[in-house]
């Protein structure tokens, strides 16, 4: 039988061609997907890389990094989920290299052996294996958003300040600041606040708070930020005030932008976001030496972005993906001494395994989704008792690879649920139905609607009929809407009446389905249901 280091190879290769299934096999989600895809849609269109747009007017919400990565898919593969999806997958897997580099560098192989005779499984493997197989990492693989970067460039910067206190050297802490920068203008200031964080109560513990600081770090820091900051803020002057308090200060302080959630929101994503991983380091408190300083600044690196984001009143589920790189880590670290744990992580997979199977007899399911989801429940629930079972055996190895198996079997388990989603949160089917109507000529307006998926699907922008652009998901939109209202792409109420008199100019309306009011004028004026889907209606002439 191959040693675990070659068993662990092969199935470190084979997590990463499971994590690429269906990647462009659903379709684009709205609003986050379907809006991220567009400002790169039209970045590509226009080749334009510094200023991201969505339906024509600048996109400011976020930075440039994952627009610039996706538009660069798709100049290759053209405007395609699979282009949108492929920079977060990339980034992930970029990540998980980074962590075997990481633990190879900082743990050397175990010599000792397991209670077979086989030597125990290499920390650095496992370390890659882990990340890839936490539901957080393979969810965001898969979803055009920009957390994957900025987890990659946080354990980066984390990580190198780590090495920059221990090894007393200015290349590590020039690296940080590097990282950083880039995690800057993929996210915002968070990619700064999180790595300082966790590195300066460590610095001072190691009495070596200089280490973090180095002249080159902040030259590799303006590099990599000044450039498409300084052009950026030349065609819209107001931009740094807007990320600065908008993004990031009423963000985290505030409640302004409704993203609020108790302070344990967090817990059940953590514990959920790092399953099985979350269940053996929980049943192994003995296993974990806080007596190592590695171990002490990976329990710091989980510790302290967990509190920040619990007292911060902005919560969305995929801040907390940079904790799944100090999540593996720390089992890759512990692992030949988490037997209890391990067994314990079987125990809950076999129960919750059964749960799933018998769940879709017992629980009523929407009609909608009824049928994908029980089919994904019980291929999931197959998935998660066959690794149960499998991670009860006593070889290490074979158990890590066992406890891996229900998690990166989620891209095919799940993807009749994710269709069935996609059909009621995704815009494709719409578009299908309106392609034989459009013509260069036609307009297609959308009166108080507007998703992003329905202008990527269609590869046009639409005008858009709004008294306050809440329809375009960006905060800079709606807090810029008498700037943009009666431009090309946003116009006020008042512009509605006029179209409809105008019968010379083809036009496509398309409105919200319990949007009746507008539905009875449409009709009144003649124009009759072109196409329709759960969420949206369209009337043509």
């Amino acid at each position: 039988m191959a040693g675990p280091s070659s068993l662990l190879r092969w199935w470190l290769l084979a997590v990463v061609v499971a994590l690429s299934i269906h990647l462009g096999g659903f379709p684009l989600f709205d609003p986050d997907e379907g809006r991220n895809a567009e400002v790169g849609r039209e970045m590509a269109a226009t080749n334009d890389y510094v200023m991201p747009r969505l339906d024509g007017l600048p996109y400011l919400d976020k930075p440039i990094v994952y627009f610039a990565a996706e538009a660069a898919a798709m100049e290759v593969l053209g405007p395609t989920e699979t282009a949108a999806r492929l920079p977060a997958l990339l980034f992930t897997l970029i990540n998980a290299a980074f962590l075997w580099w990481l633990m190879r560098r900082c743990i050397a192989p175990s010599s000792s052996a397991d209670e077979t005779g086989a030597q125990a499984p290499q920390g650095d493997l496992i370390a890659a294996i882990v990340f890839l197989a936490t539901p957080f990492a393979i969810s965001f693989s898969r979803t055009v958003i920009f957390d994957s970067a900025l987890a990659l460039f946080i354990t980066m910067a984390t990580a190198f300040f780590y090495l920059a206190c221990e090894e007393e050297s200015r290349k590590w802490s020039g690296l940080a600041w590097l990282a950083i920068g880039l995690g800057v203008i993929t996210k915002g200031p968070v990619a700064l606040a999180l790595p300082l964080l966790v590195a300066i109560p460590y610095a001072v513990w190691r009495k070596r708070f200089r280490a973090l600081w180095s002249w080159s770090g902040l030259g590799l820091f303006i590099l990599a930020v000044a450039p498409w900051v300084w052009a950026i803020s030349l065609a819209i002057p107001d931009f740094l005030h807007y990320v600065l308090v908008t993004e990031t200060a009423q963000r985290l302080a505030t409640k302004a932008l409704k993203r609020t959630g108790p302070p344990w929101y967090f817990i059940p994503y953590i514990i959920g976001g790092a399953l099985p991983w979350s269940i053996v380091l929980l049943g192994s408190p003995k296993a974990i030496d806080r007596r190592d300083r590695f171990t002490i600044f990976l329990l710091l690196w989980i510790a302290i972005p967990f509190l920040f984001f619990s007292i911060s009143q902005s919560k969305r589920p995929q801040y907390i993906l940079p904790l799944m790189a100090p999540v593996a880590l720390l089992v890759a670290r512990i692992w030949r001494d988490a037997r209890t744990g391990s067994r314990v992580a079987a125990i809950v997979l076999l129960i919750a395994g059964a749960a799933l199977v018998i769940a879709p007899f017992v629980v009523h399911l929407p009609a909608e989704y009824g049928d994908a989801a029980k089919v994904s429940a019980i291929a999931i629930g197959a998935t998660w008792i066959i690794g149960g079972a499998l991670a009860l055996m006593p070889r290490r190895d074979v158990a890590l690879v066992a406890l891996t198996i229900p998690m990166i079997a989620i891209p095919l388990t799940a993807n009749p649920i994710m269709q069935a989603i996609g059909a009621r949160r995704s815009e494709a089917g719409l578009v299908e139905q309106l392609r034989p109507l459009v013509t260069p000529k036609t307009e297609v307006v959308g009166i108080d609607s507007f998703s992003g998926s329905m202008t990527f699907y269609a590869q046009r922008t639409m005008i858009v009929v709004t008294p306050d652009a809440e329809e375009l998901t960006s905060n800079y939109l709606i807090r810029h809407y008498a700037t943009f209202s009666g431009g090309a792409s946003i116009k006020p109420e008042s512009w509605l009446g006029g179209a409809l008199l105008d019968a010379t100019t083809p036009r496509i309306y398309i409105v919200r389905n319990n949007d009746a009011p507008h539905r009875a004028q449409l009709a009144a004026r003649g124009l009759r249901v072109v196409g329709s889907d759960a969420r949206y209606v369209a009337y043509a002439r």
